[in-house]
């Protein structure tokens, strides 16, 4: 086995990520439910048999894409700061991740929940921006010894998760209108800055 990647895996890479990207786009232009898995193939001119090569289901694929379109939103526009304190990078990294979630809008956002929740996909996956950045503050937090609870590294990733993950679902399965009146950053902020010691 070599340590290099070889040249059928970067391409079998990019032929996954070519699905993802061309997937992503075709649920914000016409709908999720809209979308099927000919329509992906042929966005992206690949067989159905490449598609499943890859993604053995439509739920799959609707998970997958929203979150690998969140690493990249990511990757672009949150800024790892190790200068600010710990529930502040906690906070800027989850309304970076609300503001793509905003962007990408509430039907994909409940779709993505929908899908993971109908095939059980694990998105907690080492290599992911956001799932490495969080990683990465809550080691950093529990060696500073400076969230107000005593709980494991998995339990306070898990609370973190549930925290942005119950926000997220009320933003999504409310109508806009109400969007008016709540402050859906300022619930961010404070739900997380609870977590942690003055």
């Amino acid at each position: 086995m070599s340590i290099n990647t070889t040249f059928q895996e970067q391409k079998s890479a990019q032929t996954r990520q070519i699905i993802l990207d061309s997937a992503i786009e075709l649920f914000k232009k016409y709908g999720v439910n809209k979308v099927t898995i000919d329509d992906i193939c042929n966005n992206c001119e690949l067989t159905k048999g490449s598609f499943y090569y890859y993604f053995p289901s439509k739920d799959y694929i609707v998970t997958m894409s929203v979150n690998s379109g969140l690493d990249k939103y990511i990757a672009e526009n949150y800024f790892f700061d190790v200068k600010l304190p710990f529930k502040e990078q906690l906070i800027s990294l989850n309304l970076c991740a609300f503001n793509y979630f905003k962007k990408i809008g509430k039907e994909i956002t409940r779709a993505s929940y929908v899908s993971q929740v109908n095939s059980s996909i694990d998105v907690r996956v080492k290599g992911r921006s956001y799932v490495d950045n969080l990683t990465s503050i809550i080691e950093n937090a529990l060696n500073e010894n400076a969230f107000s609870t005593k709980m494991s590294f998995n339990e306070t990733y898990i609370h973190c998760i549930a925290v942005f993950t119950g926000i997220l679902m009320k933003w999504c399965t409310n109508n806009d209108k109400q969007d008016d009146i709540i402050d859906w950053t300022k619930m961010i902020k404070e739900q997380f800055r609870i977590m942690f010691k003055d």
